[in-house]
């Protein structure tokens, strides 16, 4: 999972004079002086309106086109924020910090590849844009370049951007190049930054499942639920890992409460039926495939795994149709062929026990091995 947090800390306005710039109109610089007043107010429509009535006074004024793209980003109006930014640079191809909000609303708008290039070249005009190694440290992580983006992370931090943002992201990025003991380090420091933050704690845990150390795991995804108690996904996280401890019955408390929160989750669903399986709740097992088989009907694997669980409580009939089920779904299945001949035997037809057993070891299911001659005398 990587982390949605952008650096936004920089959305503020600036009421400072950006570029050298005079306008002889009064009714422009008047204008443009209320829109600075309302946006430092952050009243941003009618920032806005005051910028677009500086700009319609002078369309040349480059320092209301920028202000205007900050009052669209706030507004959520991220297209005509876009232009606003393009517009600056176009007056001013010079102006390093419209590059750079121009990147960033590139980014939050999902167009990685070029918020990199827009946020490079404000790194070109102006290598102290601090702002920009972040973003552009962003961007390269979303489309998996985790290199280039520690790379980034890294210039921006020896710059001082001693952020949790930063040190998350630069974290989460170590841990995909499974550089795991530096990935903790990183996301020690953020969790030291803000540690009422849970996202820290979830992929602090991510990197101890990975590492197979259960106990540690299961430590910070206690107290990443503690932060963020409504987060279904550490609770799966920290069922899953209470399974792999064999404490099954801690386990599955925490996949039910992740299904209440999420009653979808599918990797809860998947782990709450095996949990169920090995204290021998099959029924409850059945109610958790069957839940499954509605997200997913074309997964053979729940039916043989819910056909496993109806023989265990003694429906022969169901277990058959979903033996039959996976085997329709995929025909070389041969633990399902296994399986199929000891429904058909728990049903006493021997003829198709025995026809299926040795379909199965023709197969190659070492299993069925052994019961070929026992079913077909």
């Amino acid at each position: 999972m990587f982390s949605k947090i952008l650096c936004l800390s920089f959305l503020i306005f600036c009421n400072f004079y950006l570029r050298s710039q005079t306008s002889t109109n009064s009714l422009a610089v008047e204008n443009y002086n209320k829109g600075v007043e309302y946006s430092n107010a952050k009243n941003y429509e009618l920032a806005l309106s005051f910028y677009s009535r500086c700009i319609e006074a002078d369309p040349d004024y480059i320092k209301a086109y920028y202000n205007r793209g900050n009052c669209k980003i706030n507004l959520k109006d991220l297209q005509g924020a876009l232009a606003d930014f393009q517009q600056t640079i176009t007056l001013d191809p010079e102006f390093a910090k419209a590059y750079l909000f121009k990147g960033y609303t590139q980014l939050l708008l999902e167009d990685h590849q070029n918020a990199i290039s827009t946020l490079t070249q404000a790194i070109t005009k102006d290598v102290t844009l601090t702002k920009a190694f972040v973003n552009r440290g962003t961007a390269y992580m979303k489309v998996g370049n985790y290199e280039m983006a520690i790379n980034d992370f890294t210039k921006a931090i020896t710059m001082g951007e001693q952020s949790y943002s930063v040190y998350l992201n630069r974290g989460i990025c170590k841990s995909k190049k499974e550089d795991y003991q530096n990935a903790l380090a990183d996301l020690n420091a953020a969790s030291d930054l803000k540690p009422d933050q849970s996202i820290s704690s979830a992929e602090k845990a991510k990197i101890y499942l990975k590492l197979e150390k259960w106990n540690e795991a299961i430590s910070e995804l206690t107290n990443g639920i503690r932060r963020n108690p409504a987060d279904a996904e550490l609770y799966q996280q920290r069922g899953f890992a209470k399974l792999m401890m064999e404490d099954l019955n801690a386990a599955l408390l925490d996949f039910a409460i992740c299904l209440q929160l999420k009653p979808d989750h599918q990797a809860a669903l998947q782990n709450k039926a095996l949990t169920s399986f090995k204290l021998g709740k099959h029924e409850d097992a059945v109610m958790d495939y069957s839940h499954l088989l509605k997200l997913d009907s074309d997964n053979e694997l729940y039916y043989i795994q819910r056909g496993i669980s109806y023989l265990e409580v003694k429906q022969y009939e169901k277990a058959l149709d979903d033996f039959s089920e996976a085997i329709h779904q995929k025909s070389d299945f041969a633990e399902a062929y296994f399986n199929r001949a000891n429904a058909y035997t728990k049903l006493l037809d021997h003829k198709k026990a025995c026809k299926d057993i040795k379909e199965s070891a023709k197969l190659g299911y070492r299993p069925a091995f052994a019961h070929v001659d026992n079913l077909c005398k």
